[in-house]
């Protein structure tokens, strides 16, 4: 059978600022050398890389990736049997959806199979849509193959577990599929499907300390069961993990291949098993792999210890993000993170002190949240010795527990909109987008502008106190160790200082502005 799978395009709706990067994008490459190996012709289009560099403006917003007739100029040339589109993010669900229309206007015999996060959160709204048929809910590769073997032979789907479909004018949602639990049976993912060239040619970024990077992901699932995470829809919450010598297969593969220097870990917890870990990290030294790698995805800093920090550090890991997320103990308990500031201290100061890069992030807005919260997790980032601290406005997902307290809380409801996509205005998209991109949503105590100040206010109050710690030679000295390591802290600095420049350019501007008002004001009275 003929497959083509489809990450589409991404609609920006003014005002949120976010500019969409290319990322290789896995979870289709993981689906994609599934169905390879069942003798499935595949091919994946990721229409936003593939047209990163097409950026146009459209009703309300900014449209990134291939336009619509290059869209149709490649499935015209592939003429696929079957159409999977990821839909990964509600906020742009829209474009999954116009990509389902182009789809059906080419054959509307070819079936348009839904995945990814917004799909497995709410199959029932997608369906919605009469140009998607079929929507598959959680992990995909074993439905999925099951599903294309079940139409290939013209058979029912009526069994099909993680499926959701119509039947006779109705949604019929199907009981959920087991997620695996050896996911070393999944070969590698399909990079050779994907366009590797422009993800590294786009993977340079100050972060990183070395070019080309790619992505890795080394286990599926989270035991944690924090309010504001989605991708549980997704994984679910039992962790399952790769065989250490798989994982460093890959990277010796991608370094082989496609001449990768670094490599990110983009696991939810790849550290749930300190011992996994190590094995790892012995398997990559005992190779002599010269790499470097990072978590930006966060580490769970309760399962490392000063033994396994170092062999970190002798594998190549040079900056570790740790999901603080908050510094107020109250927060934290509504959150759901149990484990203690104190032991994240200490793994930071260590981490440190054999020179590693930290950063932490946090998260600011929860519903009932007030300024003295607030100030308290500001106040952690800055006595917390990382260092950098991000710092986010909470995105409310849909399917979250903390989308359901701010429904209840008469805070927002998005569900109107995805259960009737097609009556939905720009301006309802406007409103999602800005919420789902970190850009606030009101709570009970704070205007989306209000909170925006809170997230300026942070960012000063962190830049201004990481000034002398930057500037002190004996912390620089700690992570110097080549002249790579220096390049990287010049860039690091540089990096640190620019957001600090711009935002106080902008308090500036905005105070000369205000002054220069009133002073007009004053002189025509």
């Amino acid at each position: 059978m003929k497959i083509l799978l489809v990450y589409p395009p991404i609609t920006v709706y003014d005002p949120d600022p976010t500019i969409p990067s290319a990322q290789p994008v896995l979870g289709l490459a993981y689906l994609g050398s599934y169905l390879e190996a069942l003798h499935h012709e595949v091919r994946i289009m990721d229409a936003l890389a593939l047209g990163i560099n097409n950026v146009q403006r459209v009703e309300g917003g900014t449209r990134y990736g291939l336009s619509e007739e290059d869209i149709l100029t490649i499935i015209w040339e592939f003429d696929p049997d079957l159409v999977g589109v990821t839909c990964m993010f509600s906020s742009y669900s829209t474009d999954a959806h116009r990509l389902a229309a182009i789809v059906k206007d080419y054959n509307h015999a070819a079936p348009v199979i839904f995945g990814g996060a917004h799909s497995s959160i709410c199959p029932e709204w997608v369906l919605k849509d009469e140009n998607v048929d079929i929507v598959v809910f959680g992990e995909g590769e074993i439905t999925m193959s099951e599903l294309v073997s079940k139409l290939q032979r013209g058979e029912g789907i009526s069994e099909v577990r993680g499926i959701a479909f119509r039947q006779d004018g109705r949604i019929v949602k199907n009981k959920p599929r087991e997620f695996m639990t050896d996911i070393d049976s999944i070969p590698l993912p399909a990079r050779h499907l994907l366009p590797m060239g422009i993800y590294l040619n786009n993977s340079k970024s100050p972060y990183n300390i070395r070019f080309p990077a790619t992505t890795v992901v080394t286990s599926r699932g989270c035991p944690g069961n924090c309010v504001f995470c989605s991708i549980h829809s997704v994984w679910g919450h039992r962790w399952r993990y790769r065989d250490p010598k798989s994982v460093v297969d890959e990277i010796e593969h991608l370094i082989k291949q496609y001449n990768v220097r670094e490599i990110e870990f983009l696991d939810d917890n790849i550290a749930a098993s300190n011992k996994r870990l190590e094995a790892i990290c012995d398997e990559i030294i005992r190779r002599k792999l010269n790499i470097k790698w990072a978590t930006p995805n966060g580490i769970a800093y309760w399962t490392l210890d000063e033994k396994l920090l170092r062999k970190m550090k002798k594998s190549g890991c040079y900056r570790l993000t740790f999901g603080i997320e908050s510094g107020n103990i109250a927060t934290r308990k509504f959150i759901g993170k149990t484990h203690s500031l104190e032991s994240a201290k200490k793994i930071i100061g260590h981490a440190n002190k054999i020179g590693l890069w930290t950063v932490c992030t946090f998260i600011i807005g929860f519903p009932y949240e007030k300024k003295d919260s607030i100030m308290d997790t500001v106040r952690f980032a800055v006595e917390s010795g990382t260092d950098f601290a991000v710092f986010y406005l909470l995105g409310v997902f849909p399917g979250t527990k903390v989308y359901e307290i701010f429904k209840k809380e008469g805070l927002l409801d998005f569900d109107r909109v995805f259960n009737d996509p097609a009556s939905a205005t720009v301006t309802d998209f406007s409103v999602i987008g800005q919420s789902l991109a970190s850009r606030g949503t009101k709570t009970k105590y704070f205007t989306q502008s209000e909170l925006q100040a809170c997230l300026d206010e942070a960012y000063r109050v962190f830049a201004l106190s990481r000034i002398k710690h930057f500037l002190n030679p004996s912390r620089l000295l700690r992570k110097v160790y080549s002249p790579e390591d220096l390049k990287y802290a010049i860039r690091l600095s540089t990096a640190m200082s620019i957001p600090l420049y711009r935002m106080m350019l902008r308090k500036f501007s905005t105070h000369f502005a205000l002054h220069k008002k009133a002073n007009l004001n004053q002189n025509i009275r």
